[in-house]
C-alpha cells in the first residue's frame, strides 16, 4: 500500500513572506481609495511584527483600523477577539484572500459585528 505524500508545512519564513505580501497588497488597495498608512505602522511591519498588529489607515479625519489575515487566520479563535476589539474602537476593515471573502463575511455576521467591512488582498 502506498503512503500519502507528505505535505510540507509552510516555514515561518514562508508565512512571514506571505503576510508581508498580503499587507503590501492591502496597503496598495487602501492607497487607491485615497487612504494613507502611517509610517509608524510600516516600521512595525518591517520589524516583523505580524498578525497581532492592526494597521491604521487615514483619509483626512477618517481613520480605519485594518486587520490583514492569511488563510489560516480566518477561522482562528484569536481572530474573533482581534476583530471585535478593533470594531469597538471604531471603523474596522478586514482584508482576506479573495477565495475566503464569503467565509469571513459569514464569520463577521455570526460574531454580530455587522459594521465590519471585509475586503480582499
Amino acid at each position: 500500500m502506498e503512503g500519502l505524500a507528505k505535505v510540507a508545512s509552510p516555514s515561518g519564513r514562508d508565512l512571514e513572506r506571505g503576510w508581508r505580501e498580503a499587507v503590501r497588497r492591502s496597503c496598495a488597495s487602501l492607497r487607491r481609495e485615497g487612504f494613507s498608512v502611517s509610517k509608524a505602522v510600516r516600521e512595525l511591519r518591517k520589524r516583523g511584527i505580524r498578525r497581532g498588529g492592526i494597521l491604521l489607515a487615514a483619509k483626512g479625519p477618517h481613520v480605519v483600523r485594518v486587520i490583514v489575515l492569511l488563510d489560516r487566520d480566518v477561522d482562528a479563535a484569536a481572530t474573533r477577539t482581534r476583530v471585535r476589539s478593533a470594531y469597538l474602537q471604531g471603523e474596522t476593515r478586514v482584508f482576506v484572500p479573495w477565495t475566503l471573502r464569503w467565509r469571513m463575511l459569514s464569520n463577521v455576521d455570526r460574531w454580530g459585528l455587522r459594521g465590519v467591512s471585509v475586503s480582499t488582498w
